[in-house]
């Protein structure tokens, strides 16, 4: 670690370059900015109401609940609620939080490309050009995509994994599994963008090992340990997806219809920091590449011609290079009849998505190309990419303009509905013209209410009625919640716009409705736990046997 330091110094000092703007007061305008503020509120208002990780949220979906953290992302949030114990407040520990994950995707990749190419200078070159690629400053300081945002930092490590298994290492398995699970719960969506590229970097990988049933076990092992990890998110997100309007909403499952890009914009596009309206093609945001790395294309595809690599190499840049020709391709809108295919089985957004994987590709050509050339001239490449990236990307370090609003601005505003663009996981019988009106506590002829309190995971009020009747509650139905009337639990249906519904006699009573996790949670939470306590077993023993090794 000694002889790295040096190494990972300087990715912290181009990280601190590039994330210069974060480090001014007050919270910066973005796309999903306030997205990222409302959802840290909640998941830490959840937290300390006892649910870890959260579920269910009944401020949400206008009071009318919603099952926003059954589905959305965990990963950067629970990292988060330990900043926040450090007495910070929610916009300085967001701002953090973006740091992290570009600093960690630095060392990150420092590390990965170590292993692969067996040279530190190469290996500081690829990971200065990942932190200082177009796509990475757009998603962070154009998109405040929180969650893509740690795709880039866990991105590497998967690759680190693998690259470790292929060597008979046996840390292999738990990094593997550490930047699987990583990415599963930053972003789930980009673990199936990223699947052709990790599929053919681990098939290159097994054929330069004669032991492939031996590094096939450990590929499945950490495979395994990344759904364990990752199992209270996964499996209650695949079964209560069926319960919502993710597979119904037209409007999601059409998106990628409208975010195809040219190649011109991959080539070179103006930098700006609008909004998608119509089309991505039209908008005014930059989806280029980078010149260093259509620059580092253009050096391997020479290299390879010229048979000037090595026959592993060789190997694996020809591989590399089919997969960034996919991912292009995919960018197209050529690519449209693949993914209408596709969304008729699992839900895709954005075809543009595939630029992550696309400039990652990039960047590991470029410490491929400076470990097949003399020393010289390697010294001469890394000077000129490091130099390309810094001055084509001078004007990507900003932000559009620096706001302060105090918190409760961010939960009134409109935006807090759902923080899905589509609403896409109201329940299924949800009536989504509810959200147009006003809350109430309770629907029904004559009703009068006292009393309402509530928080994340309960609502309760007083309510009188004059007469017997059949009363809706201001709460969609979902399962995990309960009714107590009177302080005793009580029977209840949904009524035809998914509420949650029960019979009151005459007079008041005590209303509450609280969420409970259901034994799948329960059962997801504990086989999470058990996958922690695998790995970090696995971590211990692999570190002892460098101790008495290093003895």
């Amino acid at each position: 670690m000694s002889k790295n330091l040096i190494y990972l110094l300087v990715i912290l000092l181009f990280s601190i370059i590039g994330m210069r703007a974060l480090f001014h007061p007050g919270l910066f305008t973005a796309h999903d900015i306030w997205h990222q503020v409302i959802r840290f509120y909640y998941f830490s208002q959840s937290v300390n109401d006892g649910h870890l990780p959260p579920n269910w949220i009944y401020n949400l979906a206008k009071g009318f609940g919603y099952p926003l953290f059954f589905f959305s992302y965990h990963l950067p949030w629970l990292m988060g609620i330990l900043i926040l114990k450090m007495d910070l407040n929610f916009f300085d520990t967001i701002k953090i939080l973006f740091f992290l994950s570009y600093l960690i995707s630095g060392i990150s990749m420092y590390f990965f490309m170590l292993n692969l190419v067996k040279d530190r200078t190469a290996a500081l070159t690829s990971s200065i050009l990942y932190l200082w690629l177009p796509y990475h400053f757009m998603v962070i300081f154009v998109g405040a995509s929180m969650g893509v945002a740690f795709i880039f930092a866990f991105l590497p490590i998967v690759f680190w994994g693998i690259t470790l298994i292929s060597t008979d290492n046996e840390l292999g398995v738990p990094i593997l599994s550490l930047g699987l699970s990583g990415i599963i719960l930053s972003h789930f969506m980009h673990l199936i963008f990223l699947l052709p590229i990790i599929l053919i970097f681990s098939a290159w990988a097994l054929a330069n090992n004669p032991r492939k049933t031996v590094i096939l076990k450990r590929f499945f092992a950490g495979i395994f340990l990344a759904v364990i990890i990752s199992g209270f998110y996964l499996i209650p997100a695949y079964y209560y997806s069926k319960l919502t309007k993710v597979y119904t909403e037209s409007g999601y499952s059409e998106l990628y219809k409208r975010n195809f890009l040219n190649l011109t914009q991959l080539l070179y596009s103006k930098w700006g920091y609008g909004p998608i309206i119509n089309n991505a093609k039209s908008s005014e945001i930059s989806f280029q590449l980078g010149i260093a790395q259509w620059l580092v294309l253009i050096i391997i595809i020479i290299m390879v011609l010229t048979k000037k690599l090595s026959k592993s190499y060789t190997h694996l840049s020809l591989n590399l290079l089919f997969g960034f020709i996919v991912y292009v391709f995919l960018i197209l809108d050529y690519s449209k009849f693949v993914w209408a295919f596709l969304v008729k089985f699992i839900s895709l957004d954005f075809p543009f998505r595939l630029i992550l994987p696309a400039a990652f590709i990039s960047t590991i050509f470029a410490g491929i190309i400076l470990v097949n050339v003399q020393k010289r001239l390697r010294i001469i490449l890394t000077i000129i990419l490091i130099l390309i990236s810094l001055y084509t990307n001078r004007n990507h370090t900003k932000v559009n303009q620096y706001t302060i609003y105090p918190i409760k601005t961010y939960l009134d505003s409109e935006l807090s509905m759902t923080t899905n663009t589509f609403n896409e996981y109201l329940p299924l019988k949800a009536d989504p013209k509810l959200l147009d009106k006003p809350w109430k506590e309770a629907f029904g002829m004559d009703l009068s209410f006292s009393n309402t309190k509530k928080g994340t995971d309960f609502i309760t009020f007083e309510i009188k009625t004059p007469y017997t009747q059949k009363v809706s509650i201001g709460q969609f139905y979902f399962p995990g919640q309960l009714l107590y009337v009177d302080n005793r639990l009580a029977q209840f249906d949904t009524d035809t716009k998914g509420l949650i519904a029960t019979k009151l006699t005459t007079g008041p009573h005590t209303i509450l409705i609280k969420y409970q996790e259901t034994p799948l949670v329960k059962f997801s939470k504990l086989l999470s736990l058990i996958g922690i306590l695998a790995i970090l077993q696995l971590l211990t023993k692999q570190i002892n046997i460098r101790k008495k090794a290093d003895s």
